[in-house]
């Protein structure tokens, strides 16, 4: 596994992280606005914020020893390409997991705007 190999995974986890639907992205709401929307969506946004799924470490393991798997086995050197593997799969795994935290914490806001009367949908 050589290192453009190396950059080229970094850069692809990267890519997957930015590939999000952030928790800051405008609500779309089917309808109008009622006076307490402002605050509602101040309250869940700062529970949807806080959300955490706890897989952060676990994801990055798995990609980790994976990673050094697959480098091991396609490398010459199979010590430098088992590192080069792990640190790529561990970006992978942990960009993976980014993405679905914030995918989650969207969902917690609307499902929360939802609980408190608006009619939000996406």
């Amino acid at each position: 596994m050589t290192h453009n190999t190396l950059m080229l995974s970094l850069i692809a986890a990267l890519s997957l992280a930015a590939c999000t639907a952030p928790v800051d992205r405008p609500l779309t709401v089917d309808g109008t606005r009622n006076a307490n929307f402002d605050s509602d969506y101040n309250a869940c946004h700062a529970q949807a914020a806080s959300f955490t799924n706890g897989a952060g470490a676990e994801s990055a393991a798995i990609g980790a020893v994976i990673g050094a798997g697959v480098g091991a086995i396609e490398a010459d050197d199979e010590w430098e390409g088992a590192v080069v593997g792990a640190i790529t799969g561990g970006a992978i795994g942990a960009a993976e997991n980014a993405s679905k935290v914030n995918d989650e914490r969207r969902n917690v806001l609307i499902r929360c705007m939802q609980n408190r009367g608006h009619d939000v949908i996406g």
